[in-house]
């Protein structure tokens, strides 16, 4: 199983876990040329094609959504509210499978089970997918961790959740309006550094073996600094910990 980071980031965002030949898309906030070079133009099995799960509508998620189902021709699942919100984008409804929180689906070689998560959109999923001797969730754009959050995820074995900002860097940032730090430190904003490392720490207690800190600000976030939370996680938590940075590429065995 292979876990392509294509971007991560508030310029764009998107996940595509290969397994056995379906190609699972988490978002589709990239390019097609971008896509194309994070999968080095492999292609999904044809019988086995691809899916699209969407976590919410923001630009940053869906910017790359119509180029996508073009070539990869995706079934598209998310909730209610963003389907409504990805119609208005220009995407044919016909294509587009709404599915429910905290209610497992089952497909040919996975399940998935979608969660909320805490966010300033119109009905945002986490989503946890299980593998049979793996269980993957991947969790951005929620700005807490709320006990849903926690009980949904406590059974996984890899994780890819936001780490967002460093609360001092955000609140010393002159260049953010107040009413921007505001939204980012409000329950439905982003999650912080210090948040994502107590989560992780939390779910060390369970099953998780391998962590991936993603959504990564630009502007209020410092790589120095999130490598040290890494280290953290791997010499305190004992999971190894890995920094997505925004517009680089990578590919994980999983």
């Amino acid at each position: 199983m292979k876990f392509n980071v294509i971007a991560s980031g508030s310029s764009g965002n998107c996940y595509c876990i290969e397994n056995n030949g379906h190609f699972i898309f988490v978002d589709a906030g990239a390019t097609l040329t971008s896509i194309r070079k994070g999968l080095e133009n492999r292609k999904p099995d044809m019988k086995k094609g691809a899916s699209l799960f969407i976590t919410h509508e923001h630009t940053d998620h869906i910017s790359g959504i119509l180029p996508l189902i073009s070539s990869f021709n995706p079934k598209i699942y998310t909730s209610r509210g963003t389907a409504f919100a990805l119609v208005e984008k220009g995407v044919d409804p016909e294509t587009i499978f709404t599915i429910d929180a905290n209610i497992t689906y089952e497909f040919a070689d996975f399940t998935v089970m979608p969660f909320k998560t805490m966010h300033d959109a119109a009905e945002p999923f986490g989503y946890k997918f299980d593998f049979g001797s793996k269980t993957v969730s991947i969790a951005t754009d929620f700005g807490i961790v709320t006990d849903d959050v926690l009980k949904a995820v406590e059974d996984s074995h890899v994780l890819t959740v936001e780490s967002n900002y460093e609360d001092e860097l955000l609140k010393k940032n002159r260049k953010y309006p107040e009413y921007l730090k505001k939204r980012i430190l409000s329950k439905k904003g982003h999650l912080s550094n210090k948040d994502a490392f107590y989560l992780i720490g939390e779910l060390s207690k369970c099953k998780l073996e391998r962590c991936f800190l993603g959504h990564v600000s630009e502007n209020n976030n410092d790589y120095d600094i999130l490598e040290k939370y890494a280290d953290a996680c791997l010499n305190v938590h004992n999971i190894e910990t890995s920094v997505l940075r925004q517009k680089t590429r990578a590919a994980f065995n999983i």
